[in-house]
């Protein structure tokens, strides 16, 4: 099953969308400008799977990015 979230890396505040499969983290997106940080841009960013094994051995730099609701 695939799901996506915003995650915001600790250090240095830069959002980046990641993407999952079955909980394993398989791709991201990042880091991203304001105006991207849309859930109805979510599923549709492109995903790269280069940073994906580094992202999800350091879960613990982030922090999911939730937003706010209007």
């Amino acid at each position: 099953m695939e799901s996506y979230e915003f995650w915001r890396e600790r250090q240095t505040g830069a959002v980046w969308a990641v993407k999952f499969s079955d909980g394993v983290v398989v791709g991201s997106c990042g880091p991203l400008d304001h105006s991207e940080v849309d859930e109805q841009f979510l599923e549709g960013l492109y995903y790269s799977s280069e940073r994906a094994a580094w992202i999800d051995e350091h879960r613990d730099a982030f922090d999911l990015y939730e937003l706010l609701q209007a």
